[in-house]
């Protein structure tokens, strides 16, 4: 305590010094905090984002089908796949999926596809492809029970530049061809455009279409198998919890369960690449504080030498003028961290409520890694954040304190006093 008093009234006898110092490392933790809020938003919607067009935060598929991804590897026992898994903590939504390749044909036109058999009723919950915000024109498609007449052609739903490329719109037939399981010749069926989608990237709505889950099933020949089972969570926190607990009760099936990180590789390097260059200019920022830190103390240290001197010259020991030395350097952080964490949530505030427009630098469609981002940015901050990067500060400043500390222990008693 006697450490902290003196430590207390130095801060206060040299406001100037102080203040200046104080300044420094508070900005340069607002700045951090404002950087790892924006940060860590723009790592969230690309997550949510590429869970939403992609394969979801976890997928289930047939063992060997990343690798490969052909019809080889399938899920051919979903049901019990699904009884296994019911009641796992975290889990808001199983998808039902069948994928291939396919070529689709309007008139003298055609393109090749990535066919998507999924369930109508469960997909508008969990992918923002059939998303209304997404939705161009018409509807989304029906299940096959509830056409109006079963001689109909099934609904399919496609992308923008796909329609563009075969002219056609809403209501318009179109031929989709496809390899059943096994080979052999191949399968074709007449489909009705239901909707139209766009979602901002110009290779997806060129080569994307969903079709009723039975429908694509029956083409391909497999049954009531699936090429994969997606599962979106609550909170993409959990993920690599539930992918474990998952593995564990599918144990003994020939499948794979693979979390996002995994299965939307591509993604996810893009983010631990984006995390480095955050933590490379955060290595800065804490090299510049730290220099600053390190030459307030010493010269602190230095101007205080006939202090010092007399201090150890009436009793004071060498540890106590060590502790002395860092206690200054902890209360100038505690009220450096205080000044940085209110300059900090008060940018966080104002962007996670007004936003950064990315539309005016980047274009209506700017993506990442397949990924369209919406046109606004926003901060996310959690408290254990705010006390991570608080106490990285905090530290900071007490290790540069370190030197100038052990400087003023080795001073000597009679030349110190006679220091000007």
């Amino acid at each position: 305590m006697l450490a902290l008093r003196i430590a207390w009234r130095s801060f206060l006898r040299h406001r100037r010094r102080s203040l200046i110092t104080a300044s420094a490392v508070s900005f340069g933790l607002g700045l951090m905090l404002a950087s790892v809020g924006i940060a860590e938003d723009s790592h969230y919607r690309m997550i949510d984002m590429g869970v939403k067009l992609g394969s979801g935060h976890i997928v289930v598929q047939g063992k060997g089908y990343q690798r490969d991804q052909t019809l080889d590897y399938l899920v051919t026992k979903p049901d019990e796949v699904q009884k296994r898994i019911v009641g796992v903590p975290g889990i808001r939504q199983i998808a039902p999926r069948v994928r291939a390749s396919g070529l689709i044909r309007s008139g003298d036109t055609s393109s090749a596809v990535l066919v998507s058999g999924v369930d109508p009723t469960i997909e508008p919950l969990v992918s923002s492809i059939a998303d209304p915000k997404k939705r161009k024109k018409g509807d989304y498609i029906r299940p096959l029970a509830e056409m109006p007449n079963r001689n109909w052609p099934a609904d399919i739903y496609i992308g923008s530049e796909l329609a563009n490329t075969l002219h056609v719109g809403v209501g318009d037939k179109v031929v989709l061809t496809v390899s059943p399981k096994g080979g052999g010749r191949p399968e074709s069926a007449a489909f009705m455009v239901r909707g139209i989608f766009r979602t901002g990237s110009d290779e997806l709505d060129a080569m994307y279409v969903e079709i009723p889950i039975d429908e694509a099933q029956r083409l391909l020949k497999i049954g009531t198998s699936l090429t994969q089972l997606a599962i979106i969570l609550e909170d993409n926190v959990t993920t690599l919890q539930t992918t474990a607990e998952i593995k564990r009760r599918l144990a003994g099936m020939t499948l794979e369960t693979l979390p996002w990180q995994e299965s939307m590789k591509e993604l996810y390097d893009t983010i631990v690449i984006d995390d480095g260059g955050n933590y490379v200019m955060f290595a800065i920022i804490f090299a510049i504080v730290a220099i600053g830190i390190f030459n307030t103390m010493l010269m602190s240290v230095i101007e205080r030498t006939r202090e010092f001197g007399v201090m150890m010259a009436i009793g004071t020991n060498k540890f106590l003028m060590f502790r002395i030395v860092l206690a200054e350097a902890f209360v100038l952080a505690l009220f450096a961290a205080a000044i940085g964490v209110t300059l900090g949530l008060g940018l966080h505030y104002w962007v996670s409520s007004v936003g950064i427009d990315i539309a005016k630098w980047a274009g209506e469609d700017y993506q990442v890694a397949g990924v369209v981002f919406d046109m606004k940015i926003y901060s996310r901050l959690t408290a254990y954040i705010v006390a991570k990067w608080s106490v990285v500060v905090g530290g900071l400043v007490l290790v540069s304190a370190i030197y100038p500390a052990y400087r003023a222990t080795r001073l000597q008693p009679v030349e110190a006093m006679r220091h000007v």
